[in-house]
């Protein structure tokens, strides 16, 4: 296995663990905020997160490489309002989203077989935030607007 691809393979599988520490803290303040429909998606997010960075995990065992997770610390936030929470969310998924790109543009250039590996690893992914970013986006301006949390 190419170094550059394994190197940047084990990256990925450090931000997959990572953010699934972020969406289950999101999770939990989301649930505690009575929103529970968040805190289920929150958490399928960081079920789909593990799958894929199991997957990533196989894939350099395949290929002969070496597996390396390094220790990761996150900051504990307390989001003040439900918004804050959102926009650090969108954040992250805007920042994980131009990794994958990246990732894919070195695949592209160096080993056709990783790129389609992480190209369909991620298809369902890319779209979830762009949709994700829409979401949050239209809710921003509600927000702004004043609408009242509950109809």
């Amino acid at each position: 296995m190419d170094k550059r691809i394994e190197n940047t393979m084990n990256e990925l599988i450090d931000t997959e663990i990572w953010s699934t520490s972020l969406y289950l803290s999101l999770q939990a303040y989301f649930e505690e905020e009575r929103l529970p429909i968040l805190g289920f998606w929150l958490n399928s997010q960081a079920r789909e997160n593990m799958g894929r960075a199991h997957k990533l995990m196989e894939r350099i065992f395949h290929q002969g490489g070496s597996v390396v997770i390094r220790e990761m610390k996150r900051d504990a936030n307390r989001w003040q309002m439900p918004y804050e929470a959102l926009n650090e969310l969108l954040d992250h998924e805007r920042c994980v989203s131009r990794q994958i790109a990246t990732f894919l543009f070195l695949c592209r250039n160096i080993d056709m077989p990783s790129y389609t590996f992480v190209n369909h690893l991620y298809a369902d992914r890319v779209y979830v935030s762009s949709v994700f970013a829409e979401l949050v986006r239209t809710l921003s301006q509600e927000y702004r607007r004043r609408i009242p949390p509950s109809l």
